[in-house]
């Protein structure tokens, strides 16, 4: 059974992913932590240096990469500071950045992550500060992105949408999303918000929570996991599904069937950001190069298992994963 997912990685970099999504920059500040504040009761810390990761719809672009495949980003960045080093990393991995669009309009988002310790401990994350900046991109914009995709849909294997409600995933451009899924473009969605709307695709990669409301359940004990999958599946007409679900690994629904990967690692989970975007990234590929949605997903969940061993947003390479599937 493992020789098939071993053919696989051999296909792996003859394989273009157009990876459309909304762009974050990932920012860790350091520090040491010297004493507690005189004005309040608060640690201060001695700023030691500043770290940055292509996150959001980048760190797909960055996992299909690290996979051996080709990432072809299509996305929009603004001109401003944060945005060049975005573009600066993906231009350090060789990743082509012709494809991604700049708008003076348009700010990038950055989550700022205030990591904190003593010299000699590893640094802890004590606060977060998200810098979002809510704005409709302009109608040009919308159309010029459209246009690209239109432009290379056909030189690339599938279609990867890693929405983070950025605004780039716009209603029209889900529409027109839809419609080449529809005319057999292979299209997997990772949509926090606006999943409801896609139709179509090959399958979706929704976590728990994000899977009750579009299956109309909001809430719902295990029992109930396999109503939620099925009626996903409906919803959305895609050819099947992936529920992600932590500790208790995935289901899957593809043919009429339900299927239940336990969860792959130890329960030492060091860090889950970016879990989600290593999943979509595997199953992406893996659908690209033929392998069935159960397949892509059990490769998935190694995957994921492999990324949350890691601080921040991490990625998993190629021969991680052969590694941890040898000992399957």
């Amino acid at each position: 059974m493992k020789n098939k997912y071993f053919k696989v990685f051999n296909e792996f970099k003859r394989k273009k992913i157009l990876v459309l999504g909304d762009f974050i920059l990932d920012e860790y500040v350091y520090g040491e932590t010297e004493r507690i504040s005189r004005e309040a009761p608060v640690l201060i810390l001695k700023y030691s240096n500043t770290t940055y990761l292509a996150g959001g719809g980048a760190n797909p672009v960055m996992n299909i990469k690290d996979l051996g495949a080709t990432p072809v980003p299509v996305s929009l960045v603004g001109n401003d500071s944060y945005s060049n080093i975005i573009l600066k990393i993906l231009e350090d991995k060789k990743i082509d950045i012709s494809f991604i669009i700049r708008d003076d309009n348009y700010t990038l988002p950055v989550k700022t992550r205030i990591m904190a310790g003593s010299v000699h401990t590893v640094k802890q994350q004590i606060v977060r500060i998200d810098k979002y900046h809510e704005m409709q991109i302009l109608k040009e914009k919308e159309e010029e992105l459209i246009n690209i995709i239109e432009k290379i849909k056909d030189k690339v294997d599938a279609i990867l949408v890693s929405d983070y409600d950025g605004g780039i995933i716009t209603k029209r451009i889900i529409n027109y999303i839809n419609k080449i899924a529809k005319q057999g473009m292979k299209v997997v969605v990772d949509s926090r918000y606006s999943l409801k709307h896609f139709r179509y695709i090959v399958t979706a990669t929704p976590n728990e929570t994000e899977a009750g409301p579009i299956a109309g359940i909001e809430s719902y004990e295990e029992k109930d996991v396999e109503t939620v999958i099925r009626k996903m599946k409906n919803v959305l007409k895609s050819k099947g599904m992936v529920i992600t679900r932590g500790s208790k690994g995935m289901v899957v629904f593809e043919n009429g069937k339900i299927f239940k990967i336990p969860r792959f690692g130890s329960d030492e989970i060091v860090d889950v950001s970016g879990a989600g975007d290593t999943v979509a990234s595997i199953i992406t590929l893996s659908i690209s190069c033929g392998l069935s949605i159960y397949d892509a997903a059990f490769l998935a969940n190694i995957g994921g298992g492999l990324v949350v061993m890691k601080r921040g947003v991490a990625t998993v390479t190629q021969t991680e994963l052969k590694e941890a599937l040898k000992k399957c």
